[in-house]
């Protein structure tokens, strides 16, 4: 995708030494409840310390929320790997019940963005994924269903080698900050235009009623009304498009949610962004700030203001934040959208693996997941919104 920043040079995680420890002594224990996890919360936590990629969504923050939230914790199972009586890896998947079959995915579906692993760096991945593989193998179910693997995280090279990558590839753009010494020095990489259009369509915003922005922190009282007005908000336009998202369908989100606002987990935080013309909200973003990299989990925006491009005018603005608040990197999550792609020109591979245990499961993987799911999401993204809308409703008032 055509974007409109110039980097003065690519970047890329950093780099960690040659893996060569081997297994001595491995043992694996699958975790099922909130008490099994939390005694092992130092050695979580030690793990995460030297992770690569984004593993937000394997935090032992995150977990700890997940399986305090009984309406979202049910049929977990953490995958945790030991070697000598140590922590090496960590794979928190759970069992889940899918109509006809039963299927081993991320424990955080339908709202995690990435399924990833936690490990011991002085090992090889591809090492500990086969001795975890056949255990993953053996816990009834049917298919064994990754989603959203991101390329540089742990499981990336070996799900793409022994499984089945399932629909088309997408994009996670992402931007490290460091790169330059200050927001103005960032802002000089945007290309003239990009930057003459902004500053165009918030002169004409200025000039009526003033534009305005705040950042709202996990400890400020307006923090849950920002959080779930967003998330009304991208709930009715998703409806409103005639769009299907698992993450929006139940309580699932609203309830995990609920219980981190209640009770805030150490070492991540749920920040949120909000843009104002006047007294009128125009955009709003919230997400999570995890070892030094922001998150961008939702957004919305006011759609009176949709000729302004809200969403892209506050992008500026929550950039500027994140420079002020110290933070290294911005993980604006996929999809890749126009909005986004004004700001970076760096996109991480994002794809789904599978690979079927059962015959059940080989017929759903070989003709559903390959074949006609990415035909039917082909089909009605192509078909005018209102067609979409009916059909989508249709489709959801048939399966529930």
């Amino acid at each position: 995708m055509q974007t409109d920043l110039i980097i003065p040079q690519k970047t890329a995680d950093k780099q960690v030494g040659v893996a060569t420890k081997k297994l001595q002594e491995p043992a694996l224990r699958v975790m099922t409840t909130l008490t099994e996890l939390t005694e092992l919360a130092d050695q979580w936590e030690l793990l995460e310390t030297t992770a690569k990629g984004n593993v937000l969504f394997q935090s032992f923050a995150w977990a700890r929320t997940l399986l305090e939230t009984p309406s979202v914790s049910q049929s977990v199972k953490i995958f945790a790997l030991f070697d000598q009586a140590e922590l090496i890896a960590l794979l928190p998947l759970r069992l889940e019940q899918q109509r006809f079959l039963r299927v081993l995915t991320g424990f955080a579906e339908p709202f995690q963005q990435y399924t990833d692993m936690l490990y011991n760096q002085a090992y090889a991945p591809a090492d500990l994924l086969k001795f975890l593989t056949p255990h993953l193998q053996q816990v009834g179910a049917d298919l064994i269903h990754l989603r959203q693997v991101r390329e540089g995280g742990a499981l990336f090279q070996y799900a793409r080698t022994h499984f089945t990558p399932t629909g088309e590839e997408e994009g996670a753009p992402w931007l490290d900050l460091s790169q330059w010494k200050s927001f103005e020095d960032y802002l000089k990489s945007i290309s003239a235009r990009s930057r003459k259009t902004i500053r165009n369509q918030r002169n004409r915003l200025h000039k009526t009623a003033g534009l305005s922005h705040r950042v709202v922190r996990q400890d400020e009282i307006d923090l849950e009304a920002m959080v779930l007005s967003t998330l009304s908000g991208r709930e009715n336009w998703v409806e409103t498009m005639g769009y299907s998202s698992r993450a929006l369908e139940g309580k699932g989100l609203r309830d995990f949610l609920a219980h981190w606002l209640k009770r805030p987990p150490d070492g991540c935080e749920l920040i949120a962004f909000e843009l104002k013309h006047g007294d009128v909200v125009i955009s709003t973003e919230w997400g999570f700030l995890f070892k030094d990299c922001y998150s961008a989990y939702m957004a919305d925006w006011n759609p009176d203001y949709e000729q302004s491009s809200p969403g892209k005018l506050h992008q500026i603005d929550v950039i500027e934040a994140c420079f002020a608040l110290g933070i290294d990197k911005i993980d604006f999550l996929k999809p890749t959208s126009r909005y986004k792609m004004t700001w970076t020109s760096e996109v991480a591979p994002v794809l789904d693996f599978a690979t079927p245990l059962t015959f059940k499961g080989t017929v759903y993987c070989w003709l559903w997941l390959e074949r006609l799911r990415p035909l039917a999401k082909k089909t009605v993204l192509a078909m005018p919104v209102e067609l979409r809308r009916q059909l989508v409703s249709f489709a959801k008032r048939l399966f529930g």
